[in-house]
């Protein structure tokens, strides 16, 4: 069997290297010809032929352009173009997932503006205010590790974030307490195989492990489990790792198409690399 795996050419750093790293080994261990390729050195027209008779692709990146030149070349492509577009974008995942009439914090879409005109007229926020009321969670559209991540307290943070956002686009959600912690289920097919609980130790509201989160392992309630699990299929992906708030009742936070999965390994001692590489082979 052969199977590519792709990368990011600059988004490069000793977390994007080991999640490779773990992908790789894992292949490689179950006899798989492997061609490890960034996405850089793919030129879409070019007719890709440096991924000559391979079975698979194993797309860990963002590229969704270049996904969807591989998919027209009927390709087998994990995960797919859709899965990484929606996934990669927060606002249109929030249209998809309330479509699938999914739990999630309540959340509003700020208004599309042009990059050089940005929001001349704040006035809408408001509305936001009106809907979610204080204290309110601004997400740019796109962002990882938590960083694009804000949280407004009163109106003048808000119109403070939100112009030093703009012309971005963002979404404003809901603030769910949940003693700033949070859960990260890793999907792969249709199972959750594994689980952890991600708390903020030095008082940020993120509890991402990237800002300082502390993860232990967990065991998902079977609500939790099916919802990240319906989360990954609204979504399109077959490899995802879904965040999950803990209120009142779990709340779907997000789903990531290329989730880091080493410390989720570390914490739980489930080899989730070796599982990818299984289910990609068994879709190839």
């Amino acid at each position: 069997m052969k199977v590519a795996l792709i990368t990011n050419g600059f988004f490069v750093n000793q977390k994007t290297e080991e999640i490779r790293e773990l992908l790789a080994g894992a292949f490689l261990s179950k006899g798989v010809i492997l061609t490890q390729v960034r996405n850089s050195e793919l030129i879409a027209g070019n007719g890709f032929s440096e991924l000559k008779d391979v079975d698979a692709v194993l797309f860990w990146d963002k590229d969704v352009l270049l996904a969807r030149h591989l998919e027209n070349e009927g390709r087998l492509v994990i995960n797919s173009s859709s899965a990484l577009q929606i996934c990669d974008d927060k606002a249109l995942s929030a249209v998809v997932m309330a479509k699938a009439n999914l739990p999630m914090p309540k959340t509003i879409l700020s208004p599309f503006t042009y990059a050089n005109i940005g929001f001349t007229d704040l006035k809408f926020l408001d509305n936001v205010i009106a809907k979610l009321s204080f204290p309110i969670v601004i997400k740019e559209t796109h962002g990882s590790f938590g960083q694009q991540v804000y949280l407004a307290r009163d109106y003048d943070a808000l119109v403070a974030i939100v112009q030093k956002i703009a012309p971005r686009p963002m979404i404003f959600q809901q603030y769910i307490e949940c003693g700033n912690s949070d859960l990260r289920l890793q999907v792969v097919g249709d199972k959750v195989v594994a689980a952890v609980k991600r708390e903020s130790k030095n008082g940020d509201f993120r509890a991402n492990a990237t800002l300082g989160g502390i993860m232990t392992a967990y065991t998902p309630t079977s609500e939790e489990r099916d919802l990240a699990i319906a989360a990954a299929k609204a979504a399109h992906a077959e490899i995802a790792g879904v965040d999950i708030l803990q209120g009142d009742k779990p709340y779907l936070c997000e789903v990531n198409a290329n989730a880091h999965f080493k410390r989720l390994m570390d914490a739980t001692g489930i080899d989730v690399a070796d599982l990818i590489a299984k289910y990609v082979m068994s879709r190839a």
